[in-house]
């Protein structure tokens, strides 16, 4: 054999090599390839098939899927039993429903997270109480078959789409449900008050042991009870409430809506809530605690007098140990500038007199002002803002030495008199 032949023998035994080896790679990749193939499988429940006449709610459906897998490797399951892009809609034609919501993306459901998708239902006042069938649409896609065993750029995945129409039943009951009638509000900025009502049953079933509940998270309310008990109320009937509720100061005068859940037993014992009833109640404006008023507000330049003030009980509770105090600044002063009365209840009205000199000035009017310090309903000591006063200096007459000495000493008592007078008021 010449060097050109074994030449040509190695080449042909190198090629042989090569084949036998890419043969033997081809089936062991072979070998190790699994097809995996299956389906999702989508059921449909409803957590909560019960409506009542007269409301609009959230109707839940809930979407499962127990998925077939039929072949492969189980680490490849997910690959072919997972619903992907789901979209549904219901439909409730035969039943006196009336569907708010429309199509809606649910998005991929594995076997392992079952997905809650809420619909908005109206339900009528005269819808007829029964079981009904819910039309519910939907529809998706899959990968029913995938290659795993060799390299990602050479899978085989097979996509295929799938839509489906399922029943679910709903019912409508009678049972007992609540409104709010009859409002009425005394809520005030910076005090106490009351919302009072009525709660009615329309429902055709009698509720028992029923409370209603005030669970508000608004700011600058405080609630003294949260739950109010109203005893039983048979269908058609009603009960009254009281719920005390605290203003604060930083409230503001406006109308504010409520929830009002009502809690009861039904006609087999078991404890419901009724979610729905919810009111409308004004919240008016701060006010004064008091209202005062001169019933003379008139002086002479150069004398002094007795002027005397109507005070009013502007709040509806009454108060006590109510501490009004006069404030004069030039030409005006008092030596007689403090009084006390014992009580006062909601609406009542009392005359208090306060000494009152003025000195030689320009006739005009000149203002005083009252602070008047008490205790409320709960005890607690309160003070006022100033209340701003008018009073109207007149000319004096001509009256000679003495008028004039009168009106030095008028001034001097004012210098006297005024100075401390505040300081020492705060200071109590």
């Amino acid at each position: 054999m010449n060097d050109c032949q074994f030449a040509r023998l190695g080449v042909v035994i190198t090629v042989a090599i090569l084949l036998i080896t890419t043969g033997a790679s081809t089936a062991l990749a072979q070998g190790s390839t699994i097809d995996a193939q299956g389906s999702p499988d989508i059921e449909l429940y409803t957590p909560n098939n019960q409506v009542t006449p007269g409301t609009e709610t959230e109707f839940t459906i809930q979407f499962s899927n127990d998925g077939e897998f039929t072949d492969g490797n189980e680490r490849d399951r997910e690959y072919v039993t997972t619903a992907r892009s789901v979209v549904t809609s219901i439909d409730a034609e035969d039943s006196p429903i009336i569907v708010k919501t429309g199509e809606k993306s649910v998005g991929n459901i594995p076997e392992s997270n079952p997905k809650s998708v809420p619909f908005d239902i109206e339900v009528p006042d005269d819808a007829a109480t029964g079981t009904y069938e819910i039309e519910v649409d939907f529809e998706y896609t899959y990968t029913s078959k995938a290659r795993s065993g060799v390299p990602n750029e050479n899978n085989i995945q097979t996509t295929q789409s799938r839509s489906r129409t399922e029943d679910v039943k709903i019912k409508i009951t009678d049972d007992a449900r609540f409104r709010v009638t009859d409002i009425n509000s005394t809520l005030r900025v910076g005090e106490e008050g009351d919302i009072t009502g009525e709660i009615q049953n329309i429902g055709g079933e009698d509720a028992t042991n029923a409370e209603v509940q005030f669970p508000t998270e608004a700011e600058n309310l405080f609630p003294q009870e949260t739950a109010v008990a109203v005893g039983d109320i048979e269908a058609g009937e009603s009960a009254e409430f009281r719920i005390p509720i605290e203003v604060g100061s930083e409230a503001e005068a406006v109308p504010k809506r409520f929830d009002l859940p009502v809690s009861f037993r039904d006609e087999n014992g078991i404890r419901q809530t009724d979610d729905d009833p919810s009111f409308l109640a004004d919240i008016a404006a701060e006010r004064d605690a008091f209202t005062i008023e001169a019933a003379d507000r008139s002086i002479t330049a150069g004398s002094s007098t007795t002027v005397d003030f109507t005070i009013t009980n502007n709040r509806d509770e009454t108060v006590t140990d109510i501490e009004p105090k006069l404030f004069a600044d030039t030409p005006l002063s008092s030596s007689n500038d403090e009084a006390f009365v014992q009580s006062l209840d909601a609406g009542e009205s009392t005359t208090i007199s306060f000494d009152l000199a003025a000195s030689a000035t320009t006739p005009k009017t000149y203002p005083v002002t009252v602070d008047i310090r008490y205790r409320d309903a709960g005890g607690d000591s309160q003070i006022t803002d100033s209340y701003r006063l008018p009073i109207d200096v007149s000319q004096a007459e001509e009256g000679g030495l003495l008028g004039s000495f009168g009106t030095i000493i008028v001034s001097i008592i004012s210098l006297l008199t005024v100075g401390g007078g505040y300081v020492w008021y705060r200071n109590q």
